[in-house]
């Protein structure tokens, strides 16, 4: 064991330690840190004004005291004074001394002045001497013995002949400070611990909905993707900070029931053609066959995997336009000869199904943005109303400008979209039971890449439809330039005026 054991360290109050370690303690040591310098300045500043307030008091007083005297020695004659120093004591309260100009003391009252205050009373009777009025003190002027003392020459005959002393005891003055400050002092610490629990109080009210808010993201974290918070406040503040923070847990909650589905749907899309993969190779390994029979089944299987294959694609599109990173050109495309030339990719298709196109589109269009994602946009809508327009309807594909924006409608005559299903028609992997079934081909990510794709373009997607009436996609796009039909317009005017 070591001969010099080191003392262990004094242990802090476990209160004291708790109160430190909250915002609420210290925001309440920190109103009585304010507050506790704050009553000091002021405590110095009123002592230092009403001191020299009172002091001056105290020196004038004794100053007119002093002359008194000193006038009523100067007009009477020397065998006069002390008669005339005793009727003065009597009504002075404080001592009277006289000092001839030979340094002899001609008169005391009650005590001598001379070395009570040490050099400060004998410099002012030197002074005095040197025909200067001179005031010292005793002591300290917080002592609570303290004197003031005022040295007055005395003239007779044109010379000084002795100086009057008079001395007054402050101790009034410093009682009077004493009782101010004690009351001072006892309501600055009132105010201080008032101040403290004011402080303590108001934070915890303030925090309280911290502490909700809290609980209600642990309540989330833990599972309950249902959790809201339900705070009613007068504080504005704290009203924005619960709608924001209800929305954020929505979004969120929106956004991982998504992902679940998205897992699910993605991990069902790939297993279908995967299992039937897996099936038709187990099947053709089951014996021989011939080359031709081989031939046919690698044939379905290439299918299969090009199904899978745009699956993937898609998917790989949508997350980088989730990221952000989806690459787009930025060029000025002619949309109008885009969309005639769209049209009539699929009039062949149409006609298969006896399905009529009736195409609108105005001419003079043009916008900024990448041709090839546009078209599959385009391509993407005429395909599903292709899916789901019945035979021997038509389907109307018409683009017109309207401000500054080009507007492409897409419409069929097909069983529509049931209101509870409109507003997840643009979700991956979505499928309404009604009208848009598995059957029909495609993974069910056309529509959200498409969204994606017109967002990127500073546009915006949307549709319309009525179970048993068909659908309306419609597409709106930024223009590049000024409005055609506008233009066009404005040139026929020119041209009547050009030919009046």
């Amino acid at each position: 064991m070591s001969r010099f054991a080191i003392p262990p360290l004094p242990m802090r109050p476990r209160w004291l330690f708790r109160l430190v370690s909250t915002f609420r303690g210290r925001l309440a040591l920190l109103y009585m840190a304010v507050e506790f310098s704050l009553l000091m300045f002021a405590g110095l500043l009123l002592y230092v004004v009403l001191s020299n307030k009172v002091f001056s008091a105290v020196d004038r007083q004794l100053l007119q005291q002093a002359s008194s005297i000193t006038h009523e020695l100067e007009t009477s004659r020397f065998y006069h004074w002390n008669a005339e120093l005793v009727k003065f004591s009597s009504h002075f309260l404080g001592s009277v001394q006289l000092v001839g100009s030979n340094g002899r003391l001609l008169f005391a009252s009650d005590r001598g002045l001379i070395g009570k205050g040490g050099d400060a009373v004998t410099e002012a009777l030197q002074r005095a001497m040197n025909d200067e009025t001179a005031f010292a003190s005793t002591r300290s002027l917080l002592r609570k013995d303290n004197i003031r003392v005022i040295a007055m020459p005395v003239h007779r005959a044109g010379g000084i002949v002795a100086v009057v002393l008079l001395g007054r005891s402050t101790g009034e003055i410093h009682a009077f400070f004493e009782l101010m400050y004690l009351i001072g002092g006892l309501l600055g610490l009132a105010s201080m611990f008032i101040s403290a629990w004011a402080g303590y109080v108001m934070a915890r009210r303030a925090l309280r909905p911290i502490d909700e808010i809290g609980r209600a993201a642990m309540k989330f974290a833990a599972g309950d993707l249902s959790t809201r918070l339900k705070l009613s406040t007068p504080d504005r503040e704290i009203r924005q900070l619960v709608r924001t923070l209800n929305k954020m847990f929505a979004d969120l909650e929106a956004s991982i029931q998504a992902q679940k589905r998205f897992t699910a749907d993605a991990s069902h899309e790939l297993r279908i053609p995967l299992t039937i993969l897996r099936g038709e190779i187990e099947v053709a390994l089951l014996r021989r066959r011939r080359p031709k029979e081989y031939e046919e089944v690698l044939r379905q299987q290439l299918e299969i995997i090009e199904r899978m294959q745009r699956i993937v694609d898609g998917l790989l599109t949508l997350a980088r336009a989730d990221a952000g990173l989806l690459e787009l050109a930025r060029d000025e495309v002619d949309l109008s000869l885009l969309l005639e030339e769209a049209g009539q990719h699929h009039l062949t298709l149409f006609a298969s199904k006896d399905v009529r196109l009736d195409m609108e589109i105005e001419d003079g269009l043009s916008v900024i943005g990448d041709h090839d994602r546009l078209s599959r946009v385009i391509f993407n809508l005429l395909n599903n109303a292709y899916k789901h327009a019945p035979r021997h309807s038509a389907v109307r594909f018409s683009a017109r400008a309207e401000d500054d924006e080009a507007v492409i409608e897409v419409a069929d005559q097909g069983p529509g979209i049931a209101p509870e299903h409109l507003g997840h028609v643009f979700d991956r992997f979505y499928r309404s039971d009604d009208s848009r079934h598995r059957e029909t081909g495609g993974a069910g990510l056309g529509l959200a890449i498409s969204k994606r794709i017109v967002e990127a373009h500073g546009g915006h997607i949307e549709v319309e439809s009525e179970p048993g009436r068909g659908a309306t996609f419609r597409v709106r796009l930024p223009l590049a330039g000024a409005n055609p039909v506008l233009l066009r317009q404005i040139d026929a005017v020119l041209k009547g005026e050009g030919e009046a």
